[in-house]
């Protein structure tokens, strides 16, 4: 692949260079992300990209260093899971938790098409040099896509759904498994259109089957309680057997080198298949014993890598099952990813700041995601007066104020998160006129500050540029050269700078004569087998004649830009993924086979989207008695309609309760109930399930932590376990005071310096548990200001000045402890009679022979004193 870097940019004008600068400082944004780090990273072979979940980065990492060579933010996508697919050519990102997919062509430097897929199917985009498929697996639907713009290249082919597995072998063939047909197939790209090469049995219809793609065909594995393995390679199909059952068995999309490995976790082994193409020894390596092993195990360079999620570590085993060592690389209970690619094992923690490279001789680096500060550039001046949407191209070359750039400041302020520039404006659409364009493009992500203005940019036929205001998504660029080939560049610009550039496919303009104007489309719901919007909406027209494609703009709040458009080559197309409970119309645009454009058609009449709610999240159970159990969940998403109902099943799917939407809780009845699933219901039929485990009952077990006290109270800390809805008690004394399994409780009305005995009991249907603990209440205490005064004629007139003094016992012959001055505070627990004390002109005359114990273990004459109960001495308890 070539090499592209800054240097060979300078032939440009300053302002499309400037544009073209910021796509190589921006390379890795998607349509959720803003801005760029500044650097500079070659653009070559031996790059992998990896993701970051918490910070919302993807990192390109250089396979020869093992260094970043780009950091990405993408503010929406931050806590999303993000799939990425990769060749020499093409990057392609795709958010699964939005739907979201956004392109970039590595060549051309900048982003260049967009998609929605919505998130109801589980779908696929895979790439193999520069072709790209779109696998719809829940659907059966396989279809060549550009990897450029994301828009169809030929027609889709369906196969038996569901499908399962997907991946290109070395030659170039797409596998797929076919389970409802027992069969893997083989899938051709050939000029932009799909053909199947090759079907093989591989196990009896309506098995499971879970599929890798080997560098020459396909390995399949039944699931289905079977131990069969079946090889589909280039010299035909063969089977051999597992040593372990395969009902669990998990493998990698795809098995770069000799060796394959599955992962079998009911099992707690990994099965190993030397030289897979010619069949050599199966071997099993244990898996970790307490380890989490949903991810498969992945082979490289005569080892294997075992991931275990609960550890946040790969364990490195050799083929003939010996360890080999362990690479710590994530955070416990968070994913870890594997990835063979340019001759190295990438293994990235997408929830954590590093990964890890594995060379083939079994050396590892690590790679630092994350940057290590962040800068905040300076915002550029401020932008020119917008021009008006005319399209009338500016001077060309572009003038220095379109650089959209901004200079750095000499000492950039370290700050926490860096000022986001907005997003590329995917994708953009170019229909070919009569010596004109019409440009339209996605609205961009906004980053930290509004957009202000979006700037076209174009270098042939003598350059130039436009820029129109940031609420302005289209523009018809004039006076272009018929029969000259344009290629045009949008980038988005707000307080902080210009963000990266989105492209256009090529596009010639010329004199011919456009296709007829297409009717207004019909816009329609898709429905289910069983009469349910799917939320997915289908369009369809009348042909146009000399029509070669169509291109189909989704409208919402009246203006084009928040969905992309698509291309298609028949009168139909399908749009899943629009925003649930919003408004669309749509319209259609003709081209010919030499790329001219009709106008637009009227729009469709409007729909809204509206499909079945999203699966209820937190699904929980707890066994509360023999044969009852409790089952909790949160409300579920809805999707343009309101839930009306929740529905609880077992395993089986058979229903337990039906509880309408205010209500988030269900009892139910059942006999060995260890995992439920609950739907929520609309006018738009039930959605996806979410399901839970169950919490079993055993006798309870009780734990306090802790006790804490006040003169009148215990506090008491404690856990109790076994489930099976117990109800607790607090006795103090044997005396029930409290009854709550709450932690902390609190028993009151005690008496003050006194020593209880504390018990917690929790009862269930399992049985009675208890635990105890001696807790004292505390003292009482007293509040009392030091009284003493000073006068002239006094026997000693500085007599309180000195202080006065606090003793060690209830008498002035003790040792003098301390002094306390007049007017100082103190507290005290009790009285007790001792020495009469007499304070004279000092307080009062005041006089007795009571003395009291300060909480600091001191004794003062009650005559220096003044107590905050009105000094009422008699209402001091005794010690």
């Amino acid at each position: 692949m070539k090499l592209y870097r800054l240097t060979k940019l300078r032939k440009l004008t300053k302002g499309y260079a400037a544009g073209a600068g910021v796509a190589v400082l921006a390379l890795a944004a998607t349509i959720f992300a803003v801005g760029a780090t500044a650097q500079q990273p070659a653009i070559a072979d031996g790059a992998s990209w990896l993701w970051s979940r918490d910070t919302g980065e993807a990192a390109q990492v250089n396979a020869v260093s093992g260094v970043v060579g780009l950091r990405q933010p993408m503010i929406d996508a931050q806590g999303h899971r993000v799939r990425i697919s990769q060749s020499d050519q093409y990057v392609i990102l795709h958010d699964l938790d939005t739907g979201q997919v956004t392109s970039i062509d590595l060549a051309r430097l900048g982003f260049s098409g967009s998609l929605e897929l919505g998130v109801k199917e589980e779908t696929a985009l895979l790439l193999d040099k520069g072709m790209a498929v779109l696998v719809d697996r829940s659907r059966g639907i396989v279809r060549p896509v550009d990897p450029a713009n994301l828009q169809a290249t030929g027609e889709q082919l369906r196969l038996p759904s569901p499908l399962v597995g997907g991946g290109f072998d070395k030659s170039g063939q797409l596998w797929l498994s076919v389970p409802s047909q027992g069969t893997a197939v083989a899938l051709r790209v050939h000029e932009g259109k799909l053909r199947v090469e090759r079907t093989e049995a591989v196990t009896s219809p309506g098995r499971a089957q879970t599929l890798t793609v080997l560098d020459e065909g396909a390995l399949i594995a039944d699931r289905s309680g079977a131990d069969t393995i079946t090889i589909v390679g280039r010299k035909g199909t063969r089977q051999i057997k597992s040593p372990v059952s395969l009902t669990s068995a998990v493998v990698p999309d795809r098995t770069i080198g000799t060796t394959a490995v599955i992962t079998v976790p009911a099992e707690q082994k990994v099965v190993t298949i030397g030289d897979v193409a010619n069949g050599a020894l199966v071997r099993t390596l244990p898996l970790p014993a307490k380890g989490d092993t949903t991810q498969p195990a992945v082979s490289f360079a005569n080892r294997v890598y075992v991931p275990d999620q609960s550890a946040g570590v790969v364990r490195v085993f050799k083929t003939d099952g010996s360890p080999a060592g362990t690479i710590n690389v994530g955070k416990p209970q968070t994913p870890v990813e594997l990835e063979v690619r340019e001759d190295f094992l990438f293994i990235n923690a997408p929830d954590s700041e590093t990964a890890v490279m594995v060379n083939g001789s079994g050396e590892t680096s690590k790679v630092e995601k994350y940057d290590p500060k962040q800068t905040s550039p300076t915002p550029g001046p401020s932008a020119p007066a917008t021009e008006q949407p005319t399209g009338q191209p500016t001077v060309a070359p572009p003038t220095a104020p379109v650089d959209p750039t901004p200079a750095p400041t000499t000492t950039p302020t370290q700050v926490p998160v860096q000022p986001q520039r907005p997003g590329p404006p995917v994708p953009v659409t170019a229909l070919a006129g009569d010596g004109d364009v019409r440009l339209s493009w996605g609205r961009a992500k906004r980053g930290s500050a509004p957009v202000r203005n979006y700037t076209v940019v174009w270098e042939e036929g003598g350059g130039g540029q436009v820029r129109v205001d940031g609420d302005v998504l289209r523009t018809t660029i004039k006076g272009l050269d018929n029969g000259t080939t344009y290629r045009f560049r949008v980038f988005a610009t707000n307080s902080v700078g210009a963000g990266p550039p989105a492209l256009s496919q090529p596009v010639t303009p010329q004199a011919s004569k456009p296709p007829a104007t297409p009717a207004a489309p019909k816009a329609t719901m898709e429905l289910n087998d069983a009469g349910f919007p799917t939320g997915a909406i289908e369009v369809s027209w009348a042909a146009v004649a000399q029509a070669a494609d169509y291109v189909v703009t989704p409208i919402r709040d009246g203006q084009a830009g928040s969905n992309p458009p698509q291309i298609v080559s028949d009168n139909s197309a399908r749009f899943p993924g629009l925003t649930a409970g919003q408004t669309y119309t749509f319209t259609v645009t003709a081209r010919n086979a030499a790329g001219r454009a009709s106008a637009a058609s009227p729009p469709s009449e409007p729909i809204r989207v509206h499909y079945a709610p999203a699966a209820p999240g937190g699904v929980s159970g707890q066994q509360t008695g023999p044969n009852t159990y409790l089952i909790k969940w949160s409300a579920a998403k809805t999707h343009g309609t309101a839930v009306t109902s929740y529905t609880v099943r077992d395993s089986r799917g058979a229903e337990l309760a039906k509880v309408n939407a205010s209500t988030l809780t269900a009892t139910v009845t059942a006999t060995g109930l260890t995992s439920v699933t609950v739907t929520a219901g609309s006018s738009d039929g039930d959605g996806p399930a979410g399901s839970g485990r169950i919490q079993t009952a055993t006798t309870p077990q009780v734990r306090i932590t802790s006790t804490s006290a006040t003169q009148n109270s215990i506090t008491v800390r404690f856990t109790v376990a076994g489930g099976g809805a117990p109800t607790c008690a607090i006795l103090v004394d044997n005396q029930r005071r409290a009854e709550s399994c709450t932690s902390p409780m609190t028993v009151r009305d005690l008496s003050p310096n006194t020593a209880y005995r504390v018990t917690v009991e929790a009862t269930n249907f399992m049985g009675t548990d208890s635990a105890e603990r001696e807790q004292r209440t505390q003292r009482v205490t007293y509040g009392a200001q030091v009284t003493c005064t000073d006068a002239p004629n006094n026997p000693q007139p500085n007599f309180c000045a000195n202080g006065l003094p606090v003793y060690s016992d209830s008498n002035d012959n003790g040792a003098v402890r301390r002094r306390v001055g007049n007017g100082s505070r103190i507290t005290l627990h009790c009285k007790v009679h001792g020495e009469n004390q007499q304070a004279g002109p000092y307080n009062h005359y005041k006089e007795g022979d009571h003395w009291v114990e300060l909480t600091d273990g001191g004794w003062m004459s009650w005559v220096w004193l003044r107590f905050d109960n009105g000094d009422n001495v008699e209402a001091i308890q005794n010690c």
